[in-house]
């Protein structure tokens, strides 16, 4: 696969961790000459972590070990106290699938049209009916029509 079959919420992933990874180097090594070692070693670990998880993210994208879901948000569930959107509940090929979201400011609407992007090996649990979904590459709400 080349680097433009790879769908746009992945790319988007995978820049982000490099820019992690990048941005964490440079500053582990700001900090390794201005101040100690100890103080760099936190900001460089991240940067092997960042950059790994990159690798891995574009080793499943050009292998096509992923898969894309592509439902309806029937729910947004969100924290008491905030109010960001914590998970969202979709309806996912007939299914009712529990989606918990990482990282989000912004919640999908309600009765939108959502695409779920995860590792072809990614558990998906039962539970009282829904299956719990916990892990994901990425999620979007933009051009799903094209995915189906």
């Amino acid at each position: 696969m080349k680097r433009t079959q790879i769908p746009i919420p992945i790319q988007t992933q995978i820049l982000i961790q490099t820019a992690l990874a990048i941005l964490s180097l440079i500053v582990g090594i700001t900090l390794f000459f201005f101040f100690t070692s100890a103080m760099a070693l936190p900001f460089l670990f991240l940067t092997i972590l960042a950059a790994a998880n990159g690798c891995r993210i574009y080793r499943i994208a050009v292998l096509e070990h992923y898969l894309t879901l592509s439902g309806t948000v029937l729910s947004v569930e969100r924290t008491a106290v905030l109010h960001r959107p914590k998970a969202l509940l979709a309806e996912i090929d007939g299914k009712a699938l529990r989606i918990v979201l990482r990282n989000r400011h912004k919640a999908p609407a309600e009765g939108g049209r959502i695409a779920v992007y995860v590792q072809d090996s990614t558990p998906i649990y039962e539970w009282k009916g829904i299956h719990l979904l916990s892990s994901y590459i990425a999620v979007t709400t933009a051009a799903v029509e094209t995915l189906s």
